[in-house]
C-alpha cells in the first residue's frame, strides 16, 4: 500500500513565526490591527513583515439540500462591499451564513442560521471544510456544510433579523440550474461555488 502523503497536513517545515507587536487600527463589529511578525524563510534567513489583519470572528456558512426534489436553499442580500467595488448589482445569491455567537458550537450556529435567514430546520450536517477564505488579510476560517431539509421543515419564510439590517430573500433553485451556474462562471461567491462543486463531485446523480 502506498505510504499517505503529509503534503497537505499542517507542520511539514517549522517557519518559527513570531508576532513581534500589533497595534490596533479599529474596533468596531470587526477589527484591524497593524502586526509586525518575523518568519525563517526556506532559505533560513528570518525575515520581517508588517501587515494589516482583518478579524470578525468564526464563520459557518450551509447549503441546504431536498435530495427528493433536487433543490437547494440560498439567500439573496445586498452586500456592501459590492457597492464599494462597483457592481452592477449588488444583490448577491449565496448560501446562508453568520457568525458563530459566544458559547456556540459551529453546528448549533448553522442550524440557528439556517433558522433565521432561510426559515427552515435543517437535519444531517455534514462537514465540507474549514478552510481559510483569504489568509493574506483575514482571520476568518469559515465552516462550510451540507445539510438537508424537505418541506415539512420549512418553520416559516426566513428573511434575517431586521435587528442586524438583514433583508434576506430566500430562494429555492433547482439543483441541475446551479450546477450549469457554476459551469458557465456565473456565481459571484466563492463559498457558494465550494459548496455547489463538492456536492456535484460527490452526488453527481442529483445535477446529470
Amino acid at each position: 500500500m502506498a505510504k499517505k502523503s503529509d503534503r497537505f497536513l499542517p507542520g511539514r517545515r517549522n517557519a518559527q513565526a513570531t508576532i513581534l507587536g500589533k497595534r490596533s487600527l479599529l474596533q468596531s463589529w470587526i477589527s484591524i490591527d497593524e502586526v509586525d511578525a518575523s518568519f525563517v524563510g526556506s532559505d533560513g534567513k528570518t525575515r520581517t513583515i508588517r501587515r494589516e489583519i482583518h478579524d470578525h470572528g468564526q464563520v459557518v456558512c450551509v447549503l441546504p439540500v431536498d435530495r427528493e426534489r433536487r433543490v437547494a436553499l440560498l439567500a439573496r442580500q445586498v452586500r456592501v462591499p459590492l457597492v464599494v467595488g462597483g457592481e452592477e448589482d449588488p444583490q448577491i445569491l449565496e448560501v446562508a451564513a453568520g457568525l458563530i455567537d459566544a458559547g456556540e458550537s459551529p453546528e448549533q450556529a448553522v442550524l440557528r442560521e439556517g433558522e433565521e435567514e432561510l426559515g427552515v430546520r435543517l437535519n444531517d450536517l455534514s462537514l465540507v471544510a474549514h478552510a481559510y477564505s483569504s489568509p493574506g488579510s483575514l482571520t476568518e476560517k469559515p465552516y462550510h456544510f451540507l445539510a438537508s431539509y424537505s418541506l415539512p421543515d420549512r418553520l416559516h419564510k426566513g428573511g434575517g433579523l431586521e435587528s442586524e439590517g438583514e433583508d434576506i430573500i430566500v430562494e429555492e433553485i433547482a439543483l441541475d440550474e446551479l450546477g450549469e451556474a457554476v459551469l458557465q462562471g456565473n456565481l459571484r461567491d466563492i463559498k457558494t461555488i465550494l459548496l455547489i462543486q463538492h456536492l456535484m463531485l460527490s452526488e453527481p446523480e442529483l445535477f446529470f
